[in-house]
């Protein structure tokens, strides 16, 4: 019903509670069973089954870090400029949203700095990938009624590196919440983290948004090298193709996705941020498995 209740964990669910899995036994988005045991506090119980969980790990061992769960989609935030798109840091999430099967769209931020070929080269790097892209000005309001059409009824959760405007967004299609925001530095041209935790907002029409730190980096030690093609939309089209299987499409002849690379149907700059994820994978499993 929207209230707002202070709560605590019952001692043996910091037991129970999968922590041998995840870093956390409750987290953003969690249903949970709650027990009110007086007006102002209470006790949390138990968590209900997830249908999803977002997070991330620093080794494939380790316990995941939740972010959030069960989630309706993942809205990955950029800017045109103030800083650029980090178009790998974007790859790295598609692929962890692939992975979890959860919608996961990008939202560029920032258009009132933008150029047409800034617009041009956002498209074309992600030609053939079916990824729904917007194009938004949290300063002006250019944009933003069709972010909010596709927020509503909705729990999303907005990711991005700091200073892109997560929080600008939120603020500008819900002026209410005045969520704290800061500027660039002048000497890095980079962000500073505004956003110092998870958090959701509840709105109207059951729309939830999930605003986060900015993230500097995002590893997917839990995916294996010869796994990570099938996450690039338009790799895994042609991969039956290949010469060798499983291919990585890195150093195996008769591969059908370096084709297609050479013909410009698959954008060569997609395809260098796949190596540098592939590279950086590889080094990972031949350091653990030394």
């Amino acid at each position: 019903n929207g209230q707002r209740l202070n709560s605590v964990l019952r001692g043996r669910m910091r037991k129970d509670a999968g922590l041998e899995r995840y870093s956390e036994a409750v987290a953003v988005g969690d249903v949970v069973e709650f027990n009110p045991e007086n007006g102002r506090i209470g006790a949390i119980e138990g968590v209900c089954e997830r249908k999803n969980v977002f997070g991330r790990k620093y080794k494939e061992d380790a316990r995941e870090d939740i972010i959030a769960s069960n989630l309706d989609q993942i809205i990955v935030i950029q800017s045109f400029r103030r800083p650029r798109v980090n178009q790998r840091f974007v790859d790295r999430l598609l692929v962890r949203g692939r992975k979890e099967s959860i919608p996961t769209l990008l939202c560029m931020n920032k258009l009132d700095l933008a150029g047409q070929n800034d617009l041009e080269d956002i498209y074309a790097y992600y030609k053939g990938y079916d990824l729904d892209i917007f194009t938004i000005s949290a300063k002006t309001g250019g944009g933003l009624s069709g972010l909010a059409s596709r927020l509503a009824d909705k729990l999303s959760i907005l990711v991005g590196n700091s200073g892109v405007g997560k929080s600008s967004i939120i603020n500008a299609l819900y002026p209410g919440f005045d969520l704290r925001t800061r500027e660039i530095s002048e000497s890095t041209g980079k962000g500073r983290h505004a956003t110092t935790n998870v958090e959701m907002f509840r709105m109207e029409n059951n729309t939830r948004i999930i605003d986060t730190p900015g993230l500097r980096e995002f590893g997917l030690p839990d995916i294996k090298p010869h796994e990570l093609g099938g996450y690039f939309m338009e790799f895994s089209r042609h991969a039956k193709q290949c010469g060798f299987q499983p291919c990585t499409h890195d150093h195996e002849p008769g591969c059908a996705v370096k084709k297609r690379v050479e013909k410009g149907i698959i954008p060569e700059e997609r395809y260098v941020s796949y190596l540098n994820i592939l590279y950086s994978l590889k080094e990972y499993y031949n350091h653990r498995y030394r």
